[in-house]
């Protein structure tokens, strides 16, 4: 199953954010054959874009004629997928990527500060309260199982009654959680950890409108179900 990090930023300036303008920036990039944008513009408050970097890497293979492992040079891409929605930055992809995406903007749109928003484990459960979701794997950090024991331990609670309940009881023990996010007709797995890393069990574009909608709603928004 394809899975993908998420990184959300927010985006800091002194005039009001215009996405359509930073759109008309990017798009004078002087790209190369090395490093460029793909952009498509969605609305006046929404971009959708790759940022792509080509780079050349040695690939090993077998000559079966001459019965030997020769090597070549070949051009890889990585293609760092993101979003920008109103005052928000949005990355798909691992964090070594997103950094280098949110240096190459930061010196592009400099008169825009560029954020970490940081998520909770707790913020998250405060707005998944009245959603319908199901809990699957636990990670558990420095419980106490007895008065003198304390340990680490993982659980299913897909069978459980009301697994939400235990969340919600153990927070600050949690080192990480998957859980399923039921929309109306489709579902995102989700596992999110303490230290705030998000991992949808699904590639950005796998995800229709009401997903993505939903996920920022949980992510950015909290908001009523």
């Amino acid at each position: 199953m394809a899975s993908s990090s998420i990184f959300i930023y927010g985006l800091c300036s002194s005039a009001k954010i215009n996405v359509e303008s930073i759109y008309l920036r990017l798009k004078d990039y002087p790209e190369d054959e090395n490093t460029y944008f793909n952009l498509e513009l969605i609305s006046n408050n929404e971009l959708i874009g790759e940022y792509v970097i080509v780079q050349n890497a040695q690939e090993s293979y077998y000559n079966p004629q001459q019965r030997v492992f020769e090597s070549k040079i070949v051009p890889k891409a990585n293609v760092i997928s993101f979003s920008i929605t109103d005052n928000y930055l949005e990355i798909w992809g691992n964090k070594t990527s997103a950094n280098k995406l949110v240096f190459e903007l930061s010196n592009l749109l400099k008169s825009i500060s560029i954020n970490n928003i940081e998520i909770t484990i707790n913020m998250l459960l405060e707005r998944l309260k009245g959603y319908k979701l199901k809990v699957s794997k636990v990670c558990f950090q420095d419980f106490l199982f007895t008065e003198d024991i304390v340990g680490n331990f993982t659980v299913d609670l897909s069978s459980y009654g009301d697994a939400f309940s235990i969340l919600q009881k153990y927070n600050d023990k949690i080192s990480s959680m998957t859980i399923i996010l039921l929309c109306d007709n489709s579902s995102v797995k989700l596992r999110i950890t303490a230290k705030g890393r998000v991992t949808v069990y699904k590639s950005r574009s796998s995800l229709d409108d009401e997903e993505i909608l939903f996920l920022h709603r949980i992510l950015l928004n909290g908001g009523e179900n």
